[in-house]
């Protein structure tokens, strides 16, 4: 990898995409959340994707849009859409897109935990929370490429690039594997608004566009 300026920036930008993306299907909404929806800064990040008219700064103008036109429902929207009690319209686990059946803790299950285990990683809510969870993908996505972004600034090429390969594997493997079914599911749900269909189009879209990236980012090496 070339240890430029060009690169630095991919890699904070990495960064605050798989941050901004677990925060929104970790938990309910909260003003914290809301607010970094709002910061002008938030659509520079996601237009890094693919430019001021492309389809990563259209989804977060969406997001944005839900939230300006009412954020009293959300919190409830989160919880009928990846809570429960009713059936869930797009159930946020990988196995269930894996498997075509409503069931969790299977193979593919254990296959994520291995990745983590493999790359020092725990997931928070172990054992829990099954560790094909959405947000918990996410989260370990986020942390990887924290830790990419920060080798890169300390100068330590060959622990930036096994990271960035770790993160390559993690996203062929698992992420890609479902994030756009789960995307067009939670879109097909009718009644609870944009925002969180919107999210799960951006989710995936910055999957699609970091396998990319990081396929780039190998070749310069």
């Amino acid at each position: 990898m070339r240890f430029d300026d060009a690169a630095g920036t991919v890699l904070a930008n990495r960064c605050f995409l798989y941050r901004y993306l677990w925060r929104a299907f970790a938990a309910e909404p909260d003003d914290a959340l809301l607010g970094i929806v709002a910061d002008a800064h938030t659509r520079e990040e996601c237009a890094l994707l693919d430019g001021e008219g492309g389809e990563g700064a259209r989804l977060q103008d969406a997001i944005a849009e839900a939230v300006a036109s009412g954020s009293d429902g959300l919190r409830s929207a989160y919880t009928k859409l990846f809570i429960g009690p009713a059936k869930l319209p797009a159930p946020p686990w990988e196995s269930v897109y894996a498997t075509g059946e409503p069931l969790l803790f299977q193979e593919s299950t254990l296959a994520v935990r291995d990745a983590y285990r493999r790359a020092g990683y725990a997931a928070a809510g172990y054992p829990h929370e099954a560790d094909d969870h959405l947000a918990v993908e996410l989260d370990f996505m986020a942390t990887l490429a924290a830790d990419a972004s920060a080798a890169f600034g300390a100068g330590d090429e060959e622990r930036c690039a096994n990271l960035l390969a770790v993160q390559r594997d993690f996203l062929r493997e698992h992420l890609l594997t479902w994030v756009a079914a789960f995307a067009e599911r939670l879109a097909g749900s009718a009644g609870d608004g944009a925002f969180y269909p919107r999210f799960a189009e951006l989710a995936a879209l910055v999957c699609a566009r970091d396998a990319d990236v990081l396929e780039e980012l190998a070749a310069s090496a």
